[in-house]
């Protein structure tokens, strides 16, 4: 009987419990939403939802973690079992408002980022052109005012104020680690060196902190020093393999990302560096195979496992003597211009845009090249990936610098299929076909390397 009546208060307990819901619901209004779908996206997850016609919405979400999510370039603080609903005017992006449960949480986002553009600036030219001394009070002015606001915010959400506390400390960290470099290149000084009074590196921060990552995501202050670091560590890799002054090698570089790679503990970490190991796959990297394996071998997102087989099934198809991806865009000169209009010349082709600063420090390279190979069996073609907002400037642009060769405007800029067909991720990027429309090198040498000459010059041109 004793037995029994223990037995029964337990089931008594478990029946008076209220379990926390395994979902999360998240409602509101879109208004100007132009589009079919939005997605929300986070670490490793990724949901697309689909408006009524009003622009009212209503899903449910399966999260995998408590901590950062966003809808294009608006962070959510989501929580499994807790509810969230926002009204958003797509064309004023700053006056979102929260309700529900998290109504506290993001509504305390949304004003710590006003307060971020308010005492910090709109663009990063602005705050770290400062003088040492005005850029440190202005980062204190933030510290004091995000604190008031952070005290003066109640939270439903458990641990949110203590995870906000150390967010906010890493923002500062990785603000400051920034400063002498920036402050070189925009106050245009580059003999710059902070003071020896300028606050020095945290070296107590782990770099591999997976409640601190999914706190504030890949995009998050945490996140930017966790990436930070591992390009660091990289660097350092490397130096041990080629030593100073030697010039870049994909190979090499590839296998030092992956050996700092694999040290990583944190899922949802690697699974970030994943995306930045996976960058050094391309058509010039004989480690192009091993990474691909290895990063499969290590990775639990699979939205971005698919990505990146799509990537690597491109990449093995361009290969030195396989058929070039085709082209067909508008010619600045009038009409359009084909890869096939160009048959019985070699094309050496720039993938470019007016906003690429290592894009436009390569046009005096090229225009020497081109004067230099004048009249001889090569065309030299650039395409431009700008945007469609950007279509005057690239117009402008071209005439402007007095640009030669076959100046080309591609169709849908990044989502242009030559782009995607070349699995391109970066600009500049420059490419050789030969005489019949076959691949000689899918990443050709640039202007500026000396390489790319004694290439033609084995070529005969």
């Amino acid at each position: 009987m004793k037995n029994f009546f223990a037995f029964a208060l337990v089931l008594s307990l478990f029946a008076c419990t209220k379990e926390t819901p395994k979902y999360t619901i998240i409602s509101g209004k879109l208004t100007h939403f132009e589009e079919d779908s939005f997605k929300i996206y986070g670490n490793s997850f990724e949901k697309e939802i689909t408006p009524n016609e009003d622009g009212t919405f209503t899903d449910t979400l399966y999260l995998t973690y408590n901590g950062a999510y966003g809808i294009g370039r608006q962070p959510l603080y989501l929580h499994k079992g807790k509810n969230l609903a926002f009204e958003l005017d797509v064309d004023q992006l700053e006056d979102i408002t929260f309700s529900g449960d998290l109504a506290a949480e993001n509504n305390y986002w949304a004003q710590k980022a006003k307060l971020r553009k308010e005492i910090l600036g709109a663009d990063l030219q602005t705050l770290y052109a400062l003088e040492e001394a005005e850029f440190l009070a202005k980062l204190n002015e933030l510290a004091q005012k995000q604190n008031e606001l952070l005290e003066a915010t109640t939270f439903s959400a458990d641990g949110f104020k203590e995870q906000e506390n150390k967010s906010l400390s890493y923002h500062k960290e990785f603000t400051l680690s920034r400063f002498g470099r920036y402050h070189a290149h925009f106050a245009q000084n580059p003999d710059f060196e902070v003071s020896e009074n300028f606050p020095k590196a945290d070296e107590t921060i782990d770099y591999d902190n997976a409640s601190d990552f999914d706190f504030s995501g890949a995009f998050g202050p945490y996140g930017q020093l966790v990436s930070a670091n591992f390009a660091k560590k990289v660097g350092e890799e490397y130096k041990k393999e080629v030593g100073e002054g030697a010039s870049f090698d994909d190979s090499l570089y590839g296998k030092a990302s992956l050996k700092v790679f694999k040290t990583v503990k944190s899922q949802s970490i690697k699974n970030m560096l994943a995306k930045e190991v996976a960058y050094m796959i391309n058509p010039a990297n004989e480690m192009s195979e091993e990474l691909y394996n290895e990063i499969m071998a290590n990775l639990t997102d699979e939205n971005f496992k698919k990505e990146l087989t799509e990537k690597y099934d491109k990449i093995k198809t361009l290969v030195k003597g396989n058929p070039s991806p085709e082209f067909d865009y508008e010619n600045h000169k009038g009409g359009t211009t084909s890869l096939d209009d160009l048959e019985g010349k070699y094309v050496y082709i720039d993938v470019w845009a007016t906003w690429c600063g290592p894009c436009k420090a390569e046009i005096p390279f090229l225009k020497e090249v081109e004067e230099k190979y004048h009249g001889k069996n090569i065309e030299f073609v650039s395409i431009s990936i700008d945007d469609k907002k950007d279509y005057e400037t690239w117009k402008n642009f071209v005439t402007e610098q007095q640009l030669g060769g076959v100046q080309l405007y591609a169709d849908n800029a990044w989502q242009s299929q030559f782009v995607k067909d070349y699995a391109i991720e970066g600009i500049p990027r420059f490419i050789l076909v030969d005489t019949q429309g076959k691949i000689v090198s899918a990443d050709a040498p640039r202007p500026s390397d000396e390489k790319l000459i004694e290439l033609f010059d084995e070529l005969g041109i």
